[in-house]
């Protein structure tokens, strides 16, 4: 059970913003997505206060979604401070230029794909983009490079990439993302993982999405339908914060875990978002108690628009000795940096361990007299 960890704010909001839905509208995934705050300007009707002349000139170069359910999670009185706002709203800071931050620093869009739809990153996995279309836009994310496309995986794409498959037996997982691949209808999902299993050499599917945190309404009968025939699956979920977590979230969690879906969740370390130890705890706590596990925290992506985003990595691995042995192990992730030509690196802290008058101590290798004389 979520207990006490779940959104204070999300059904106040609710009732605030969105005061005329029914439950059977909001329970409806179709009407978030139809009703997805896109502009402006039906931002200012919901917060007047808002100064939405920098939201304007930012989604110029970069265009802003989210749902109306998203949007519940956040503490309207600090639209632009909340920790959920800040992942979502733009902020005149994206358009600071730094020269080590590019729009594909992974160079997915060209030198790593092989044939359309697929990236290829590593000996034996890809990743299969089925779109580019999400129900809310991340203002760190690391695919901006396909945000003015409009791609979607077709019948005879699916096609090709069976072929290249089994011309590639060393391929043994596949990993089904976009975009938001649960915003495709059930029954193109269905074929996909339908197509990806029949290769003999896959032995794994991953399916990387957002929709637990954007959309957990999406998660409907025909959706567990359609994994429980290919389970098991591997779902990779990416909440940043505690306050993503609504009854609505765990119910999703619920379903899917009885399709036979085994959950990790990847976050990305956000400066003012979640760079603090406490925060990180309060998450990978959430996370366990609906049965995810911690899986990766990132480093900021060198991606365009995302100074204001990144930290020290430093605080990072601080945060991280203040994981381990604080908590569970099982509620502790990898911090990694995912380099561009070099893959996902572990930032690990370097410690044995002490005991002081306060219990646990973990102090550095290098300055320990005991690790010398074992």
């Amino acid at each position: 059970m979520l207990k006490k960890i779940v959104n204070s704010e999300y059904e106040k909001n609710r009732a605030k913003y969105f005061p005329y839905i029914s439950d059977d509208e909001w329970n409806d995934w179709h009407w978030h997505i139809d009703n997805r705050i896109t502009d402006a300007d039906i931002l200012k009707k919901k917060i007047p206060d808002i100064d939405v002349e920098p939201i304007k000139n930012v989604a110029e170069r970069f265009p802003f979604s989210v749902t109306p359910y998203f949007f519940s999670l956040i503490n309207s009185n600090d639209l632009l401070v909340d920790p959920v706002g800040k992942q979502v709203i733009p902020d005149v800071r994206e358009l600071q230029t730094d020269f080590h931050l590019v729009l594909d620093p992974f160079k997915e869009e060209n030198e790593h794909s092989p044939i359309p739809g697929v990236v290829k990153r590593y000996p034996d996995r890809i990743i299969l983009i089925a779109t580019n279309f999400c129900p809310a836009k991340c203002r760190y994310c690391t695919r901006k490079w396909n945000w003015d496309k409009c791609y979607v995986l077709t019948h005879d794409m699916l096609k090709d990439v069976v072929v290249y498959l089994k011309k590639h037996s060393e391929i043994r997982e596949v990993i089904v993302t976009g975009g938001e691949p649960f915003l495709l209808d059930s029954e193109f999902l269905d074929c996909i993982l339908s197509a990806v299993s029949s290769v003999e050499s896959v032995e794994v599917i991953r399916i990387g999405t957002r929709i637990l945190s954007f959309l957990p309404q999406r998660i409907t009968d025909d959706t567990i339908a359609v994994l429980s025939k290919y389970s098991p699956i591997w779902l990779v979920t990416h909440f940043n914060h505690p306050n993503e977590f609504t009854a609505d979230t765990e119910k999703a969690v619920k379903k899917l875990l009885r399709a036979g879906c085994a959950l990790c969740n990847q976050s990305v370390l956000l400066k003012d978002v979640n760079n603090s130890a406490d925060i990180m705890k309060r998450l990978v706590h959430a996370l366990q108690n609906i049965l995810i596990k911690p899986y990766y925290i990132f480093h900021p992506d060198l991606i365009e628009g995302t100074s204001h985003f990144r930290g020290r990595i430093d605080e990072g691995i601080q945060i991280m000795k203040k994981l381990r042995g604080y908590t569970g192990g099982i509620c502790v992730p990898y911090y990694v940096v995912d380099l561009p030509d070099g893959g996902k690196i572990p930032l690990l802290p370097e410690y044995v361990l002490e005991k002081d008058e306060n219990g646990i101590l973990f102090s550095n290798y290098e300055d320990n007299e005991f690790f010398y004389n074992w």
